[in-house]
């Protein structure tokens, strides 16, 4: 297992990734969110997982200056990896990166009823739900990591 750094090359990649979570984890109509995210948004803070020379998951993270808040954005593992603990492998490489980068901010990411108690197992607590948040049947988690600066 590979992390590297998104390109553009790797878009129809994260597509079908996140197509193989539908509708479960994500609803159809977030495709073009995810779609303007890999086309505007992705940077230097968006990252593929390689395993056997496939694409097999993906993830970044954000600052959001506004709020004062960091946090991680569109993670996902293609459902035939899933089980495997790339998912795991990712996020903590994620929160390793927010840590050195953002070491005195809140982490936050927003998710789903289905993966919520996968980033509570990872540090975050919840702080708000909200019924059909995502879309009908896929509520919206919002949870927080306060991080301890010494």
């Amino acid at each position: 297992m590979k992390i590297i750094n998104y390109t553009k090359i790797f878009r129809k990649d994260c597509i079908k990734i996140f197509k193989s979570n539908l509708p479960k984890f994500f609803a159809i109509e977030e495709l073009p969110f995810f779609e303007d995210f890999l086309d505007q948004y992705t940077e230097e803070n968006y990252f593929v997982v390689k395993m056997d020379g496939q694409v097999v998951a993906c993830g970044g993270f954000f600052l959001d200056t506004k709020n004062n808040v960091a946090g991680l954005s569109w993670g996902m593992v293609h459902a035939d990896y899933h089980g495997k603990r790339i998912g795991k492998a990712l996020t903590q490489y994620r929160i390793d990166l927010l840590k050195k980068t953002y070491p005195s901010l809140p982490y936050k990411i927003e998710t789903s009823q289905h993966t919520a108690e996968f980033y509570k197992k990872n540090g975050f607590k919840t702080v708000e739900i909200v019924p059909d948040g995502f879309s009908k049947g896929i509520d919206k988690y919002i949870m927080i990591m306060e991080v301890l600066v010494p």
